[in-house]
């Protein structure tokens, strides 16, 4: 999931330097003024040091502060969606699943900011806050907006296949495509963020997009002409509507793009076949689009909101693309999207539905190797998840945070970047249900504070393969002992997840300053 602020319009309110200190100073984030109920929040806060002005810090603070907010936002997108589909299957879970992983853009209009310095510890803080209500209103017109430019456009497509142009109408219909990720994403944004139950609405909305969406790819099909009987078909066809889409005048000059490895469904979980179809893809982006594939760059300073960019940016990318497959009954669908590294934008989308026969006749794996228990496990995790504020986490690897992959014997590292001088924990979530504690207590001191820190010790990729996770944690007070066995070097947890889960996020607060920060990546592991 990748997600941008673009705010319409920024009120500022800062509190004098001799004013009370905030209720959301003291509560960590907490205001009654602004409940959850009516108000999207955020809070954030950093140290002045030497290499930290107070003018830098409040820029540090601002961005922790929205990236809270964003977190939040993110938490409670996949909080209705795994609902909505534990509730009606996944008969919807294609479109509104794959649009909450791609989510790129919050629009926050009347963001109002609040701020608060503290003179004897020498912090600055930021509080964030945007009207429920009015973020739901916005979305709302947005959806209306993309519905009669789909609309419209579909019309022009039928006019111009009526008429023989055959070129015209398939600009018109592909330019469909992009507009129906872009519709995605606001219809689940927007029932997110709404109080009331929406799944009645949810299910409406995801079938009648469906619907427009079959047309719209069976008319494409029919006019291009080009029967998807191989992967490599699949990855020309996807290529080829790409190319489309993204206007490269001067034929000249390529332009350059950087390719991630496909989701399985919703998972964030790679295969066998995401790493394989990434190569076919690449080929294929190269020889029909004339694109000037990159791969991931050196490793990155930091993460912010938007870790995909960030690696873009470092291997000189203009565009990112990503995408989902899909098992739907006999069938695969491949849903792809390209996004301006500028501004995280849907610059193009494609879809191509094949035969299952078509995939699993190259003899790769669609899943990874523990897929039931993986599955298992993420619903565990997002069980009752709550983004905290104050500390920040940032955590990656050097294969990055999202579709991270890893063959035997491939070397991973970790950084890391908090806030606050504050204690680290990694547990190592494994494909056999194993886990591993790989760094305790690890103390973050202030000279590491906001700053990309690798940890020192390194970790090298070996059997069981498979979906797995690293589970990162920073708090400001030492964590509570787990309860280990040590076998071959490494101290296995001897508790299941769901008392690992309950243990770490509903941990007894020490003083009421302590603060706790988590998060997850997902990784897959193989062989080869």
């Amino acid at each position: 999931m990748k997600i941008k602020i673009l705010i319409c319009f920024i009120t500022i309110l800062t509190n004098t330097l001799f004013a009370e200190k905030p209720e959301w100073v003291t509560n960590n984030g907490k205001s009654v003024k602004y409940p959850d109920a009516r108000y999207l929040t955020g809070y954030g806060f950093s140290s002045i040091t030497k290499n930290n002005d107070k003018s830098s810090a409040q820029n540090t603070a601002s961005e922790f502060a929205r990236k809270n907010l964003i977190e939040k936002v993110k938490v409670q997108i996949q909080s209705v969606t795994v609902q909505h589909n534990e509730e009606n299957g996944d008969q919807f879970a294609s479109m509104y699943s794959s649009a909450t992983q791609s989510t790129s853009a919050l629009e926050l209009q009347g963001l109002e900011t609040e701020t608060y310095y503290d003179d004897d510890d020498e912090i600055q803080y930021v509080f964030v806050h945007a009207n429920r209500d009015a973020i739901v209103k916005l979305y709302n017109d947005k959806v209306k907006k993309l519905k009669e430019e789909i609309s419209d456009k579909k019309k022009e497509a039928e006019s111009f296949e009526q008429e023989g142009k055959i070129t015209q109408a398939l600009n018109a219909y592909v330019a469909c495509l992009p507009l129906s990720r872009q519709l995605e994403e606001a219809q689940t944004i927007k029932l997110s963020l709404s109080i009331a139950n929406a799944f009645a609405e949810l299910q409406t909305e995801a079938n009648d997009n469906e619907i427009t969406l079959s047309t719209i790819r069976q008319s494409i099909t029919k006019l291009v002409k080009r029967p998807l009987n191989s992967v490599d078909d699949v990855a020309w066809y996807l290529s080829y509507l790409l190319k489309e889409q993204v206007d490269q005048k001067n034929e000249n000059t390529t332009v350059a793009l950087m390719v991630a490895p496909l989701y399985y469904q919703d998972t964030k979980m790679g295969s066998s076949f995401s790493r394989y179809f990434k190569q076919v893809l690449e080929n294929k982006l190269i020889e029909v689009g004339k694109w000037d594939v990159l791969q991931q760059g050196s490793t990155v300073q930091s993460v912010s909101s938007d870790p995909a960019n960030e690696y873009a940016k470092a291997s000189g990318a203009k565009f990112v693309l990503s995408g989902s497959y899909w098992e739907q009954g006999n069938s695969i669908k491949l849903i792809i999207n390209i996004r301006s590294v500028a501004d995280g934008k849907i610059m193009a989308s494609a879809e191509a539905v094949t035969d299952a026969n078509v995939i699993s006749s190259i003899g790769k794996n669609l899943k990874p190797e523990n897929y039931q228990q993986a599955l298992v496990d993420q619903k565990i995790f997002s069980k009752d998840e709550i983004a905290g504020g104050g500390l920040t986490l940032e955590a990656w690897t050097n294969r990055g945070v999202e579709n991270v992959m890893f063959v035997e014997q491939d070397t991973m590292n970790v950084l890391v970047r908090v806030n606050y001088p504050c204690y680290v924990r990694l547990i190592y979530h494994m494909a056999d249900g194993k886990r591993i504690l790989l760094l305790d207590n690890y103390f973050m001191d202030q000279s590491k504070v906001n700053t990309a820190y690798q940890i020192p010790d390194e970790f090298v990729c070996s059997e069981p393969f498979g979906g797995e996770i690293l589970q990162i944690f920073a708090r400001s007070e030492k964590f509570d002992a787990l309860v280990t066995e040590q076998l071959n070097g490494y101290n296995f947890l001897k508790e299941d997840l769901q008392k690992i889960v309950i243990g770490t996020r509903g941990f007894k607060k020490i003083t009421p300053k302590t603060m706790q920060a988590e998060q997850r990546i997902q990784i897959t592991t193989m062989k080869e």
